[in-house]
């Protein structure tokens, strides 16, 4: 019988990198609360964080966790995802600084902090407790500088921050179990389906702009989902070898 591999304990650059990492995670869907923009609306957030899996691809590559060969492949979902939501969605407008400024951190901060938690995945507990760590540290910098500096007072539902505790865990964990590639495909999965629910409940009339920009979220979304083959798996060859 083999032995228990013994326990780990994390490096303090990788526990900084969770760290990061966590704080990068959550300030890009959230980067609304950071950079207050005056015509930063949910749609264009929407679109901007469709950008995700491209962040990811770029940023992998860059790392050294992905084969930069296979980049394109998984850059196209994220390019077909905001074409289709460019199609069915108001476009953002743009030329404010703070609102150019906040597209761009939403997907760059989202998917540099995906792609940090997937860089040399070890020791699953410690490193979801430091990214959970790492979001509450960000989030509670922001609510001390917000009272400090703009003299408000937050208010804050314990119920409201449960809530948000559970969600913030289900994520990472989601992301800790599918990988950051196919934990990006949420950023098309869920407004695909809340823009199909509006259909529904509205009834309205599809014209053809409406098709293609869904039909290219389906393809996306799907393609997103789809199991990345490791480098390894793709080099190994199929044929026999003999021995010598």
């Amino acid at each position: 019988m083999n032995a228990a591999a013994p326990y780990q304990t994390p490096s303090r650059s990788e526990t900084i990198r969770w760290l990061i990492s966590g704080a990068m995670l959550f300030a890009g869907p959230a980067i609304a609360f950071f950079l207050p923009a005056r015509d930063l609306d949910a749609s264009a957030l929407t679109i901007a964080l469709a950008l995700t899996p491209v962040i990811i691809a770029i940023a992998s590559s860059a790392f050294g966790t992905e084969s930069s060969e296979g980049i394109a492949g998984r850059i196209w979902p994220g390019l077909a995802s905001v074409a289709g939501l460019l199609l069915v969605l108001v476009q953002p407008a743009l030329g404010d600084i703070r609102t150019d400024l906040a597209l761009v951190l939403a997907p760059a901060l989202t998917g540099i902090g995906a792609a940090l938690f997937c860089l040399r995945p070890t020791c699953t507990a410690p490193r979801i407790s430091a990214t959970l760590l790492g979001a509450f540290m960000l989030f509670a910098i922001a609510l001390a500088g917000d009272y400090f500096i703009a003299h408000t007072r937050p208010s804050i539902s314990l119920l409201a921050v449960a809530g948000d505790g559970i969600l913030a865990l289900l994520g990472v964990l989601t992301l800790d179990h599918l990988g950051a590639t196919r934990w990006s495909s949420q950023f098309t999965w869920i407004p695909l389906l809340v823009i199909l629910e509006g259909i529904t409940l509205v009834r309205a009339h599809l014209t053809a702009h409406w098709v293609i920009g869904l039909i290219l979220l389906i393809i996306a979304g799907a393609y997103l989902l789809l199991p990345q083959m490791s480098p390894s798996a793709s080099e190994t060859s199929p044929s026999p070898t003999t021995p010598s």
